[in-house]
């Protein structure tokens, strides 16, 4: 491996500034630059020396290589919702998101075993955890595997909820869209008697994605800093409580100018995703002019 590296020397920030701009032939490389909404500027290139150093908490700190759940996403107010969630398991996805109010989880989640899968509600209920979590116990699914989403509205009295899921690790009470809204449930939580730790565990993320995959892998593992910065405040007793669950969603563009257009879009953001280290993955099936079947799988190939 030495005579490898060895074979291959480091290359200097003015190599590499000289080898760009005889490839821009005259050109400034100043050009190159990317000028982010935050008013930041996004450099072509890097050297390692350029890094700030970070909390190293890419991931979950209790997990190991990029494991993600891949998610069908479905809409729960369809009759044939539970023909969707079963035929999207089968052909490969291992995560469920529903949308939608679900007035009958029994209906759209019939013959799931929630023991393989993450389940993630929209508009969830108290009503709805309970079922699940009998449902899981009728299963025999472990407390500790048990992972899903409930996704309960923000204003929910949560004093009831604590003592139902004390003993499931895995179990999201609320999904937040930013650092701000995360924040505030965070400090919600705590002034209702969570502890620092728990309430940590109760949140996760909803981030909508966009077409640039170098920016957007970037975005993510830097929400996640941004995220451990504000757990770290309030000195949690744990250390993979500065970690969240990350579900990044696929966003298609309003002035696509061909169905074909998302597909692409759709596999460049799932590219992004991955990359940044997200923990699902959900791409809402493309409007096809072949038909919604075939819309569903080349979701699932992506």
């Amino acid at each position: 491996m030495e005579k490898l590296f060895a074979a291959f020397p480091g290359m200097s920030r003015e190599d590499w500034e000289a080898i760009i701009a005889k490839e821009l032939k005259g050109a400034e490389p100043g050009t190159l630059d990317i000028q982010l909404a935050e008013g930041l500027t996004l450099r072509p290139f890097q050297m390692a020396a350029d890094q700030a150093p970070g909390s190293g908490r890419r991931r979950g700190v209790e997990r190991s290589g990029n494991s993600w759940r891949a998610m069908v996403l479905v809409d729960a107010r369809d009759p044939d919702a539970n023909d969707h969630v079963l035929d999207g398991l089968m052909g490969g996805a291992d995560g469920i998101d529903l949308r939608g109010p679900l007035t009958n989880a029994s209906m759209a989640l019939k013959d799931v075993l929630l023991g393989g899968v993450d389940v993630q509600f929209e508009e969830g209920s108290i009503a709805a955890l309970k079922w699940l979590l009998k449902e899981a116990e009728k299963q025999q699914v472990p407390r500790s595997e048990l992972s899903l989403c409930i996704g309960l509205p923000h204003d929910i009295d949560v004093d009831g909820t604590r003592g139902l899921v004390a003993l499931y690790p895995l179990i999201r009470l609320y999904t937040a869209g930013d650092i701000e809204q995360g924040r505030a449930l965070l400090e919600r939580l705590v002034s209702r008697g969570f502890s620092i730790d728990e309430a940590c565990a109760r949140i996760q993320f909803r981030l909508h994605l966009g077409d640039d995959l170098f920016v957007e892998a970037a975005r993510i593992r830097a929400f996640r800093e941004a995220w451990t910065a504000v757990v770290d405040g309030s000195k949690p007793m744990h250390d993979r409580s500065h970690t969240t669950w990350i579900q990044a969603v696929v966003a298609y563009p309003k002035n696509a100018k061909s169905p074909y257009d998302n597909v692409i879009c759709a596999t460049l953001q799932a590219i992004s995703a991955i990359t940044g280290g997200c923990d699902g993955l959900t791409i809402p099936a493309p409007a096809l002019p072949e038909g919604d079947i075939l819309a569903r799988r080349v979701v699932r190939n992506i």
